[in-house]
């Protein structure tokens, strides 16, 4: 019997309120005061120490700081000036006051706060992409006369319609509320999503019928079809030769007319002595010699054979029926080259001038002057008249020239424009590709490019000649929530056996919520805990608090912190486990504690940041924090990378020293991804269809991104991002994954709209990608091809199609996102924005695209036309890719693939995109992830959705600085309310004249010694007695002031102590 996940034995919310877990001078038992110094130095056995001159550093607690602490090479990674600059505070944090080459380099201070002030618009960068501008009024606390109680903070939503609002409105305003609440669209924000969605595929539509029009509309609207009267003179053939039209079949021809033989024969019988019966006529014969010309044309002495017989006018055939014959140059070029020079072009008409060339006359001298196939030139310069010419065409005319209008012009203009762009696109990505493959990519993890030059991080005392480490520290974040023990397995098996030593390599792993998967017998926080081994020098952890990424209360979450190593095949990798239970409320939901895997992430950034910029932290980040010194005996501001891989990767063994090497070699590099293969790529048609899919995503799309160091997508399954680099050698740095512009947006919790749901809901991780690239666009993002894992894809089609949902849509939007940043690489048509809008128009119009591509194989096959611009498309987009594989992988098993790929593709470019498309206001993970007691469907408004409530009391969760604070704020306090009231006590004693009985003796004794002090010392050299013999008393009155004033600071010993333990809170 599978065993619930919240009934599971070892995760508990035990009595304690929540609000008791606050991180408060209460809470600092004996482990957070002491056990800072022990953990250091039972890590010496695990730390290399190094014989070097170091810095002394001091420990608040009082205790001495191990040697191989100070002895590290690396430092802190930056010289150890990290360390009292990011905010270690005293001995709970590794307070460290230390030498430095300046030490007058400034604490780097926050520009803005790691959480976004409920008071503050939204993001900028959601400004007009979403549903609604949140606005909130924050109310002031309140304080009552007997208790000090806070009210909770109320957040009322204000809500601003922009224009994008009024523009789904105004689409969908036929569909009225109550319809929608009929349809299961209840609240107003589902409403409103439902009309964004509508509108946005509204949008989809007009950009899917552009394309259709480009395709089919372009040419029949600017060069519509001559007149159904009009007609070829000429049809081509397969060969290229030229035929009579099929279109003159029974036809005779007149002036550039064809007309039915029978109709014609018939009136040329009344008008003409012509006996056409024995003239054995064919079709396409030329009668222009029986119609009259005009009476100038004799004078040109023209032949006619209108003087032996009757010849008929142009208007007795008026009435008859008749089609206009055209000819093309090109035709007209290709007949001469095979008849010597027949047709020529004589304005508009085309002359046959076979017979002209046999007689003498000033046609034939024109003819003989130019090679040209358009005499009209010629004729209008050797003859007087234009009469002349008008003969010609009424004796020799057989046609007319084809006239090429300004829409076809422009038609072929737009076509030829369009292919050139794409194909263009297409070549320009094959070949940059290519380049990366062959260049770049070698260049980029070559270990012996890991110079001085590149790694700035060393101590600035070190010698020129000195070796230097090339292994950072690096954190290893694995995100789990519903896998099976097998693939858990597997993927810490793998980052345990990555060619990365274990005392710079630390795994994190986190644990969302206390869920079962669907399968599994244990709830997932059970079985990460069953393959670690725990410390348990440690006391059992507590549920700490923090803040959540959600919505209303689901913004207060608690966690467990556990520590210890993951051991497999002798190997011993420092591990923290945080699990995700949520609080006391959740105790009996369906998936307590669970907020998603960008909150995952956040717990992790949003520590690192904190520790970098010695901000506030909550008593989830004191744990963790307390656990990485004990186990690692290292700060947290010393990790410089993280790498985040899912529960079911597997990395190979060379990956993460082929990705941090890739960083060292170029320290532009702020994040990179390797390449993610196919591990069950057997199983079914649903994983042999990604296989070739998720090749050419990486070794084409992501290679080509690359080069302009741009990857719009590193995949959370497998990448790499670096937490800081290094601005100088003199300290100061540069945060980029911890950085507070990212870092605040990635936390964003009001996600209420369309816009932002699909960035922050179904798109994480290319959403964090986005992020960087944004805030840091001179920078690059890079595909490392030579790290490689493995991860598992769905293996049925509805799982496939839930997770492309949601990837389809992220992607969407993001490109949106990136779309609106100016500072990418290159300009105009050759710069990265560019490819972007490529990009984006592209995935939008994938179900036109197929859909067009299908109907014109199927017009193809049918009347053996052959479309040759939307075939060289295809071909070259998918052929293409395959030849990639021939040039990089040389494995003929990709050609399968590849085939495999092509048959299915109508379900990438058309059944996906469509259901995607569609499905734009669910923001649930589907069928993706299933637990025991969650709905079909999952949860339709995603991780820490809306409760209904709309208040949230930010007293649950207290950011207060390091515990160790408080103790040296106590201790400060109570060493000033000792010494503020000596001097209040002195003058109230001289001035009140109160005297404290003190026997005479004892006083002229006093006096006489303090005398005898005041004249060894040259202060005075008065005598001790007055000229009356009376004992001076002044100074010895003095002393018994400052005595009687010391004694009540020390009575009052009760009163400092419980004043400073009531102010600590407020100074620490």
């Amino acid at each position: 019997m599978q065993q619930s996940a919240r009934t599971s034995p070892r995760f508990h919310h035990g009595v304690r309120p929540p609000s008791s877990l606050t991180c408060d001078s209460s809470t600092l038992d004996e482990m957070h005061i002491s056990a800072i110094c022990s953990p250091i130095a039972r890590a010496t056995s695990r730390i290399d120490s190094v014989s070097s001159s170091i810095p002394s550093h001091i420990y608040e607690c009082g205790a001495s700081l191990p040697p191989h602490v100070g002895n590290n090479t690396r430092h802190s990674l930056y010289g150890f000036p990290t360390l009292d600059r990011l905010g270690a505070s005293d001995c709970g944090t590794l307070r460290s006051t230390l030498r430095r080459t300046n030490p007058t380099i400034a604490a780097p201070k926050r520009v803005k706060p790691i959480f976004r002030d409920p008071t503050d618009q939204p993001p900028v960068a959601r400004t007009g992409a979403s549903r609604l501008s949140q606005t909130f009024t924050l109310h002031s606390p309140v304080f009552n006369d007997d208790i000090d109680e806070v009210e909770s903070i109320q957040y009322t939503q204000q809500k601003q319609c922009n224009l994008w609002a009024r523009f789904a409105q105004v689409l969908t305003c036929c569909v009225f509320p109550g319809l929608l609440k009929y349809c299961g669209k209840h609240s107003k924000v589902a409403q409103q999503a439902w009309r964004e969605k509508i509108a946005l595929c509204f949008i989809i539509f007009i950009l899917c019928g552009a394309v259709g029009f480009l395709t089919f509309g372009l040419e029949p609207t600017f060069c519509p079809p001559q007149n159904e009267d009009t007609v070829p003179y000429f049809n081509k053939t397969s060969n290229g030769s030229l035929l009579q039209s099929v279109f003159l079949e029974n036809k005779i021809v007149v002036r550039g007319y064809a007309y039915n033989s029978t109709l014609l024969l018939g009136v040329l019988d009344k008008h003409t002595s012509a006996d056409f019966e024995t003239m054995n006529l064919r079709s396409f014969t030329n009668l222009n010699s029986f119609f009259e010309l005009d009476s100038g044309c004799e004078a040109y002495g023209l032949p006619n054979d209108c003087s032996n017989k009757t010849c008929a006018g142009e208007d007795a055939v008026e009435l008859v029926y008749r089609q206009r014959l055209v000819i093309s140059w090109e035709d007209i070029e290709n007949y001469n080259e095979s008849n010597e020079r027949s047709l020529v072009a004589l304005g508009e008409m085309v002359l046959n001038i076979s017979e002209v060339l046999q007689r003498p006359g000033s046609l034939n001298a024109i003819l003989n002057g130019t090679r040209s196939n358009d005499i009209t030139l010629q004729a209008l310069q050797e003859v007087s008249t234009l009469e002349y010419v008008r003969c010609l065409q009424e004796l020799y005319g057989i046609g007319f020239v084809a006239v090429e209008t300004t829409g076809c012009i422009a038609s072929a203009t737009i076509q030829a424009v369009s292919l050139a762009v794409i194909l263009s696109l297409v070549f320009t990505k094959f070949f940059m590709a290519l380049y990366f493959y062959w260049r770049v990519a070698p260049s980029l993890a070559k270990e012996g490019n890991v110079t001085r030059c590149h790694i700035q991080h060393v101590l600035p005392t070190t010698t020129s000649g000195a070796a230097f480490d090339s292994t950072p520290h690096t954190l290893m974040l694995v995100t789990c929530y519903s896998e099976s023990r097998e693939s858990l397995r597997a993927t810490l098996d793998s980052l345990a056996h990555s060619e990365y030593p274990d005392e710079r390599k630390m795994l994190f792993v986190v644990a969302d919520g206390l869920v079962t998967g669907s399968g599994n017998d244990e709830s997932t926080p059970d079985i990460v805990l069953d393959l670690i081994d725990l410390d348990r020098r440690l006391p059992y952890p507590e549920p700490a608090s923090y803040l959540a990424i959600a919505d209303g209360p689901r913004q207060h979450n608690m966690g467990y912190v556990y520590s210890g190593h993951y051991r497999v095949d002798g190997l011993a990798v420092p591990t923290i486990v945080i699990v995700k239970c949520g609080t006391v409320s959740e105790r009996f939901s369906a998936k307590p504690g669970n907020r998603g895997k960008r909150d995952s992430q956040l717990i992790l950034m949003n520590f690192l940041s904190r520790c970098l910029f010695n901000d506030r932290m909550t008593r989830l980040d004191y744990e963790v924090q307390y656990r990485i010194i004990h186990l690692m005996g290292i700060h947290p501001s010393t990790f410089e990378y993280v790498l985040m891989v899912d529960a079911d990767t597997d990395v190979h063994k060379d990956a993460i020293k082929h990705m941090i090497t890739a960083m060292l070699n170029d320290r532009n590099i702020m994040g990179l991804c390797g390449e993610t293969r196919i591990r069950n790529k057997w199983a079914s048609w649903v994983t042999a269809m990604q296989v070739f899919e998720y090749y050419s995503s990486h070794h084409l799309g992501k290679a080509f991104e690359s080069i302009f160091g741009g990857v719009t997508c590193l995949p959370g399954c497998f990448s790499m991002y670096r937490v800081k680099i290094p601005k100088d050698m003199s300290g100061n740095f540069v945060p980029l994954l911890v950085n507070p512009d990212v870092v605040q947006e990635y936390s964003e919790n009001v996600v209420e709209t369309l816009h932002k749901k699909n960035l922050l809901l179904l798109g994480e991780d290319r959403f964090l990608s986005t992020l960087m690239l944004r805030n840091f666009p001179r920078r690059k993002m890079m595909f490392v091809p030579q790290a490689i894992c493995h991860t598992v894809v769905p293996d049925e089609f509805k799982v496939l199609l839930s997770q492309r949902r949601r990837w389809i849509n992220s992607t969407v939007h993001n490109l949106l996102e990136l779309l609106l940043v100016k500072d990418l690489c290159g300009n105009f048509c050759f710069s990265m924005q560019f490819v972007v809008f490529v990009e984006l128009v592209g995935t939008v119009v994938l179900p036109a695209a197929i859909s067009f591509t299908i109907f014109l194989l199927i017009q193809t096959a049918i009347t053996g036309q052959v479309q040759l611009v939307p075939m060289l498309l295809l071909v070259f987009i998918l052929g293409l890719p395959g030849f990639l594989i021939v040039l990089t992988t040389r494995k003929t098993i990709y050609i399968w693939w590849l085939c495999v790929y092509i048959v299915l593709l109508p379900l990438w470019n058309f059944v996906l995109p469509l259901y995607a498309f569609w499905h734009f206001d669910d923001f649930s993970w589907g069928q993706t992830r299933m637990v025991h007691g969650e709905a079909k469907g999952g949860d339709k408004e995603g991780h820490g959705g809306s409760t209904g409530e709309e208040t949230f009391d930010l007293r649950s969760v207290q950011l207060k600085t390091s515990p160790g604070s408080h103790l040296t704020a106590f201790l400060v306090l109570h060493e000033l309310t000792a010494v503020l009231p000596l001097p209040i006590l002195y003058y109230s004693l001289r001035a009140t004249e109160l005297q404290v009985p003190v026997p005479q003796t004892v006083m002229e004794k006093a006096e006489i010694a303090m005398d005898k002090v005041i004249r060894r010392y040259g202060w005075s050299d008065g005598p001790a007695v007055n000229d009356d013999g009376g004992v001076v008393v002044a100074k010895t009155r003095m002393l018994v002031d400052l005595a009687t004033a010391y004694a009540i600071v020390k009575l009052l010993m009760p009163v400092r102590l419980g004043v400073s333990a009531l102010l600590t809170p407020w100074f620490a």
